[in-house]
């Protein structure tokens, strides 16, 4: 319920600025309401801020190399693993098998949140896994920071760590 009431919060304030945006092009300074002209004043500043920025920003790919020692000849197989079910958002990880004999070698691992994931950030930092039986299954470890942000400046950073079985 909180991680809604934080997208709900960061809704509130991306609809504010837009309110603000279009009234200063629409009244100019009288958009500025003297009782909040020093809140409004803030949030139109860090707006401009962050939509200057946003374009200077590059893509994080959530991507991690188990190995490299594998013959790239053989088959692969991707397993999916929810690790978080949340009311608004989920994070899910991907570990990519190759098919060596009766033996499945983890390769490569990417996770993602999916979802209302508004003031939120993702950020995938490392996982232990076994070798995967056919089967059988595979115990991993997974790490990973969740960041609250607010108008897409981090507040808060949230440690998580997963543990499972990848069937």
């Amino acid at each position: 319920m909180i991680y809604l009431l934080w997208s709900i919060v960061n809704l509130t304030i991306a609809f504010y600025f837009l309110y603000l945006v279009v009234g200063f092009i629409r009244k100019g300074m009288r958009i500025f309401n003297p009782k909040f002209k020093v809140v409004s004043a803030f949030v139109m500043l860090i707006g401009i801020v962050q939509v200057i920025s946003a374009v200077n920003s590059e893509e994080k790919t959530n991507q991690i190399t188990i190995t490299n020692n594998y013959n790239k000849k053989n088959n692969s197989k991707i397993e999916k693993v929810k690790l978080e079910d949340n009311l608004t958002f989920d994070i899910n990880m991907f570990v990519k098998y190759s098919i060596e004999q009766n033996q499945w070698i983890p390769i490569e691992s990417n996770s993602s949140i999916t979802g209302f994931v508004s003031g939120y950030d993702w950020e995938f930092t490392a996982i232990e896994t076994d070798n995967y039986k056919p089967n059988g299954k595979a115990e991993f470890t997974a790490n990973g920071i969740l960041k609250w942000q607010l108008f897409g400046i981090t507040v808060y950073n949230e440690s998580k760590t997963f543990n499972g079985m990848i069937q």
